[in-house]
């Protein structure tokens, strides 16, 4: 019984987070149907987005200080309730003001999934399924893509653009109700079950024994920075994509939006492959510092390789993605997760989930500023060099802690 309700919460927390990501991604898949569904232009059109990850973001910032006096069970049952209510609203507005207030309310109700789900994963389940739990749950972005593009591709090809946000909307309301009676039935195992479930081994817990207010406010500033740098590479890379290869490559734009679809699938690869690394490898820092290597060489390869040839460049694009994904992984879910005797679990992943949404509306429009202002190289130049400095940081942090290894 014990293990069924351990797996059932990982697939509670996992459907939440899938059907958060994929209601919520809807409207960037219908960015072109919805100019024309309000008679907009594309910067307008995808301002409701904007808004969305401010309000989304700075929550989850102010979340970070006050997730331990938080009731979990009931904070998400009703915010994602709402929130399915909110999307299955969104299809019958008939102009954008309205979208930019019912998306930046939708972004206050989604703002605390993913770091109370790590929070409430990290309390209930045992150490030896924490690398599953959390393997499950970063797959779960791209599971989120392909229901995001794959409900937009079927249903405004049948010329009914708003289905999805109703379909996707009703689904999202039953997660938050799965994942209640989920937690409900964690919390009716025996209590010495529920204690102390994520334990160290004393090589993981050394590498950054943050013992004073001053080590873990440095800590929190400088994890956030590295996941707003880390993050605003990916995201400016992956969305400008499909117009490198239109507008680089003289290709059609179907062509374009496919890769954009298949490129999500592959950077599942990163995530796996890191979280399997640093159980492997106690020093989880020596394996971001090989990781964050590994990223800053394709980057640098694409600075060179971007416009020479269209298959080269793609194939040194999607691996740069996947292993800059396995980066995101271990700042975003795995460092909170090994940090844990030390800081409160999901306040930080939230906190780094924060500092991702704010790449995710910023990094896109400035890589844009930055290829329409100057050049694609300009572009690539940019991720270099962000990439050749996140690699100076983590191999400070690498050489601080190797003693503790």
């Amino acid at each position: 019984m014990q293990n069924r309700r351990h797996n059932f919460l990982i697939f509670a927390c996992a459907f939440l987070w899938i059907m958060m990501m994929g209601s919520k991604n809807v409207y960037t898949a219908e960015l072109d149907v919805l100019q024309g569904v309000f008679n907009a232009p594309k910067a307008d059109v995808s301002m409701a987005m904007t808004w969305y990850f401010i309000t989304y973001s700075s929550l989850q910032v102010l979340l970070f200080f006050i997730l331990d006096k938080i009731n979990i069970k009931w904070y998400l049952f009703i915010t994602i309730f709402l929130s399915g209510i909110v999307t299955v609203l969104v299809a019958f507005m008939t102009n954008l003001w309205s979208l930019y207030w019912l998306l930046a309310l939708n972004g206050l109700l989604q703002a605390a999934v993913w770091g109370m789900c790590i929070a409430i994963l990290s309390k209930y389940l045992p150490k030896e399924k924490m690398p599953f739990a959390n393997t499950v749950m970063n797959i779960g972005t791209a599971i989120a893509g392909i229901i995001s593009y794959g409900s937009a591709s079927l249903f405004v090809g049948s010329g009914m653009w708003n289905v999805p946000f109703i379909f996707l909307g009703i689904i999202l309301s039953i997660s938050g109700v799965l994942f209640f009676l989920a937690v409900y039935l964690c919390q009716k195992l025996p209590t010495n079950d529920n204690e102390v479930r994520i334990e160290k081994t004393t090589s993981e817990i050394d590498l950054l024994p943050l013992t004073s207010k001053l080590k873990k406010a440095l800590f929190f500033i400088v994890s956030f920075i590295i996941s707003l740098l880390i993050h605003s590479v990916f995201y400016a890379g992956m969305n400008w994509m499909p117009s490198l290869l239109t507008e680089v490559h003289a290709q059609k734009s179907s062509v374009g939006i496919l890769i954009s679809v298949l490129a999500p699938l592959a950077t599942i690869l990163g995530s796996v492959f890191a979280i399997k690394h640093c159980e492997k490898y106690k020093n989880y820092i020596a394996v971001a510092l090989v990781y964050m290597l590994i990223t800053t060489l394709f980057s640098l390869l694409l600075l060179f390789l971007f416009n020479s040839n269209m298959y080269l460049a793609i194939i040194c694009l999607i691996l740069f993605l996947v292993i800059a994904m396995g980066e995101i992984t271990i700042v975003f879910s795995v460092l909170s997760l090994k940090m844990s005797k030390y800081i409160n679990a999901g306040a930080h992943s939230g906190l780094m989930n924060a500092a991702g949404g704010y790449a995710a509306g910023f990094a896109p429009t400035i890589a844009g500023a930055i290829i329409d202002g100057s050049s694609w190289f300009s572009l690539y130049l940019t991720l270099f060099i962000i990439c050749f400095a996140l690699l100076l940081v983590v191999l400070g942090f690498y050489f601080a802690t190797k003693k503790r290894a």
